[in-house]
C-alpha cells in the first residue's frame, strides 16, 4: 500500500483511481471484519480519542460513541468504574487483561470483562486498544455449575449422617421420655425444675432432627408425584393458612394472582413447602412488619410466580451464594430453606431468578412449565 502511495505521482487518473477503489474495499473488510467480533473494540489514538470502534462496543459498553471526538476515551463511558479503570490503566501504560466490572444498566445487569493495553508501533506507544466481552451467560453458567458440584459434594456424605446422627437422636428422644415419665411419678419442689431441662433438651432435639432432615432433602433425589394443579388455588389456600402468624407480626399477604390461569404438572406438596420457605424468608427479613407480596402471570410457555417483601434485602456480594448449601445471613439460619427451594424450582423443569435492593426488599420470581397434556414429566434426580 505504502508503496502504491508512492508511485501517485507517476499514475493516471484511472490508476489513482483504482488505487483508491482498492484501499476502499480493504478498509471495508478491515470495518467488516472488526464488526463481525462478538468482542467488542475500541481503539484510540496518542491522545486517548477513540478512532475506530466496532458495533460490538458499542452494544455491550454504554458510552457516547456519537460525541466522543476530542475527548479522552474514559469522558465517554458512563460507568465510573470503568471509566477510572480505563483512565488509570491508560495513563500508567500499562497492560491489563480480563478485569471484570458489574453493569447495573437501566434494562439487566451484566458482567463486563475489559482488557486495555498499549498499542505500539516502532516501539513506541501510538494509542490504545481496549477489549470489551460481556461475560453474563458464562459467569451464570459458571454459577450453575458451582452449585451442582456442592449438592453433588454434599450427597456423598449424606448417607453418613443418616447413620451417625439421624438414628442416635431417635434413642435419645425415647430414653428422654422414659427419663420425663420416671420424674413425673416423683414428688417434691426439684420435679418442675427437671422437666423445664428436659423440656429445653425436647426443643433442642427438635432443632437438631429438622437440620438433619432438611440436610437429607436437600441432597437426596426427590421423587415427585405429578399431577395437574392450579397455582393460584395452591398460592390462596398457603396464604389463608399463613395469614394468622403474619398478622401477629404485623406483615400482610397481598395477592394479585391474574385470573384464567392455566394449570401446571407439579407436586402439591413440595410446591407447597416452597412457597412456605419463601414467605418464611420474607417474614423474616421484616420484622418491623411489612408487606409480603404473591403474584402470579403466564404467556404461551410459562407462568410466573412472585414473592416479593418489602424488607431489609439482600447485600449485593452475597445474593449469587443465597441457593447454596449451608449459605446464610441468619444467626439461627441452617442453609437449606432456599436450597431446598431452588432443587424444588429444577425439579419441576423451571427457573428461579431473585432481586434485591437494600432497604428496599427483595423479589423472587419462579418460571415454571405450562402444563401440556401430551407432555410427560420426568422424575427429577440430581
Amino acid at each position: 500500500m505504502r508503496r502504491a502511495l508512492q508511485k501517485t505521482s507517476r499514475m493516471n487518473g484511472e490508476q489513482i483511481q483504482s488505487l483508491l477503489t482498492m484501499i476502499t474495499e480493504e478498509y471495508e473488510m478491515l470495518d467488516a471484519v472488526l464488526d463481525s467480533l462478538g468482542t467488542g473494540l475500541l481503539i484510540c489514538d496518542a491522545y486517548h480519542v477513540v478512532v475506530q470502534n466496532n458495533k460490538a462496543a458499542t452494544r455491550i459498553l454504554p458510552m457516547d460513541y456519537h460525541d466522543y471526538q476530542e475527548r479522552p476515551v474514559w469522558a465517554c463511558i458512563h460507568d465510573p468504574e470503568i471509566s477510572a479503570f480505563v483512565e488509570e490503566t491508560i495513563e500508567k501504560k500499562e497492560t491489563v487483561t480480563a478485569r471484570e466490572f458489574p453493569l447495573n444498566d437501566e434494562h439487566t445487569p451484566k458482567i463486563l470483562s475489559l482488557s486495555v493495553m498499549p498499542l505500539v508501533k516502532s516501539k513506541q506507544v501510538r494509542g490504545t486498544i481496549i477489549m470489551i466481552d460481556d461475560i453474563t451467560d458464562k459467569k451464570k453458567e459458571e454459577l450453575k455449575n458451582r452449585r451442582l458440584e456442592s449438592l453433588a459434594s454434599l450427597t456423598n456424605l449424606a448417607a453418613n449422617v443418616a447413620h451417625e446422627i439421624k438414628n442416635p437422636l431417635g434413642s435419645i428422644s425415647i430414653h428422654v421420655q422414659l427419663v420425663r415419665k420416671a420424674v413425673e411419678r416423683l414428688t417434691g419442689a426439684d420435679t418442675c425444675s427437671i422437666c423445664k431441662y428436659l423440656d429445653v433438651v425436647d426443643e433442642e432435639m427438635e432443632r437438631l432432627n429438622k437440620i438433619v432432615v432438611d440436610f437429607l432433602f436437600a441432597v437426596r433425589p426427590i421423587s415427585f408425584e405429578f399431577t395437574a394443579l392450579n397455582i393460584n388455588e395452591l398460592i390462596q389456600d398457603l396464604a389463608q393458612f399463613l395469614a394468622g402468624e403474619f398478622e401477629q407480626a404485623g406483615i400482610s399477604i397481598d395477592l394479585d394472582l391474574v385470573k384464567d390461569i392455566p394449570q401446571i404438572q407439579g407436586d402439591e406438596r413440595f410446591l407447597r413447602q416452597m412457597l412456605i420457605n419463601l414467605l418464611k424468608n420474607a417474614k423474616a427479613a421484616m420484622e418491623g412488619g411489612g408487606i409480603a407480596r404473591l403474584a402470579t402471570r403466564f404467556d404461551d410457555e410459562t407462568i410466573r410466580i412472585t414473592v416479593e417483601d418489602t424488607g431489609t434485602g439482600i447485600p449485593d456480594e452475597v445474593l449469587n451464594k443465597i441457593f447454596e448449601p449451608y449459605f446464610t445471613t441468619k444467626i439461627d439460619g441452617t442453609g437449606l430453606g432456599l436450597t431446598m427451594v431452588y432443587k424444588v424450582v429444577k425439579g419441576h423443569g423451571g427457573d428461579i431468578t431473585v432481586k434485591s435492593r437494600p432497604s428496599l426488599g427483595t423479589r423472587f420470581t419462579i418460571q415454571l412449565p405450562i402444563y401440556r397434556r401430551a407432555q410427560k414429566m420426568l422424575e427429577y434426580e440430581e
